[in-house]
C-alpha cells in the first residue's frame, strides 16, 4: 500500500492503526475530538473528517454524548486493502491467516480450472508473461507485483464475470498473504516452480491438473505462513494468553475468529 499523501490520509492511517492494535481497547472509546485535535495539532474539523472515514471502514461508531467507540471486528471492512494492511502490519490475531487462505482456497483452484478450460490464448499468454516476470524479478517488490498479476490474470482467464469482479478482494487478500509469507527474496523465488506448475497446466488445457496445482500452491503458502506465525510467537516478548495477568487482558488484540 502506498504512503498516505495528505494530512487527512496520514491521520486516518495513524488512528486506524491505533484502533487495530488495541490502543483504545477492543470496544473502548476514542479520546474526545478536542483531545485528538490537540494530540495531532490539527483542527477539530480535521478530526471529525478522519472519524467519518474510520466509521465508513467500520472501525468506529459515533453518537451524541458517547463520542466515538471502537466497533467489534466483525463490523470492520476486513477486505478493504487499507484495513487489511493495518491488521497484517500488527501482531496477527488468531485465525486470520487461516481465514485468508480459506478464501483463496475457495476461489483460486476453481478459477485455475476454468482458465484451463475457457481461457482465450491472449489471456493464457498473460498468465505465462506474469510467470516470466516472477522468474526474472530482481527483488521482492517486483516479485510481489508479478505474483499478484499472475493470480489476477488467472481470474481474468476464468471466463467467469463474477470471479473477475473479485479481483479487488483478491488483491487485498494476496497483499496480506504476501506480507505474511514473503520474508526474503530467496523464499519468493522458491515459489516460482509451484506457480509454473499452475501455468503449465492452464496452458496445457488441463482443468483437473490446474485445480490440483493451484491447491498445492496454496498448501505451500499455508505452510510458509504457519511457520512464520510459529516463529513470531516464539520470538515475541509478549506473554502468551495463559501467562497473562488479569489486568493485562485489555491490551490483548481481539481474536478475529470470535468477533
Amino acid at each position: 500500500m502506498s504512503r498516505p499523501s495528505s494530512l487527512h490520509d496520514v491521520l486516518v492511517d495513524r488512528i486506524g492503526r491505533m484502533v487495530v492494535t488495541g490502543t483504545f481497547g477492543s470496544l473502548g472509546a476514542l479520546p474526545r475530538e478536542d483531545e485528538l485535535a490537540k494530540t495531532f495539532s490539527v483542527s477539530r474539523t480535521v478530526i471529525r473528517e478522519v472519524t467519518k472515514t474510520l466509521r465508513a471502514l467500520g472501525l468506529v461508531t459515533t453518537g451524541p454524548r458517547v463520542g466515538s467507540r471502537v466497533q467489534p471486528i466483525a463490523t470492520w471492512r476486513l477486505l478493504d486493502p487499507q484495513v487489511m494492511a493495518w491488521i497484517t502490519d500488527a501482531d496477527m490475531a488468531n485465525g486470520f491467516e487461516r481465514d485468508l487462505l480459506e478464501i483463496r482456497s475457495m476461489v483460486e483452484p476453481a478459477a485455475a480450472a476454468f482458465a484451463a478450460e475457457r481461457g482465450a490464448d491472449p489471456q493464457i499468454e498473460a498468465v505465462m508473461a506474469a510467470l516470466g516476470a516472477m522468474t526474472n524479478s530482481p527483488d521482492i517488490s517486483s516479485h510481489e507485483a508479478a505474483d499478484l498479476r499472475f493470480h489476477e490474470a488467472i481470474l481474468e482467464a476464468s471466463g467467469n464475470l463474477l470471479l473477475v469482479q473479485l479481483k479487488p478482494i483478491l488483491h487485498a487478500v494476496l497483499k496480506a498473504s504476501f506480507r505474511l509469507s514473503m520474508h526474503d527474496h530467496a523464499r519468493g523465488r522458491a515459489s516460482v516452480a509451484a506457480h509454473k506448475r499452475v501455468a503449465d497446466a492452464i496452458a496445457a488445457r488441463s482443468p483437473d491438473e490446474a485445480r490440483q496445482a493451484m491447491a498445492e500452491l496454496l498448501a505451500m503458502a499455508r505452510a510458509v505462513i504457519e511457520h512464520g506465525a510459529d516463529r513470531r510467537l516464539d520470538e515475541s516478548p509478549i506473554k502468551r494468553k495463559s501467562e497473562e495477568m488479569p489486568h493485562d487482558s485489555h491490551r490483548r488484540k481481539v481474536d478475529l475468529t470470535r468477533a
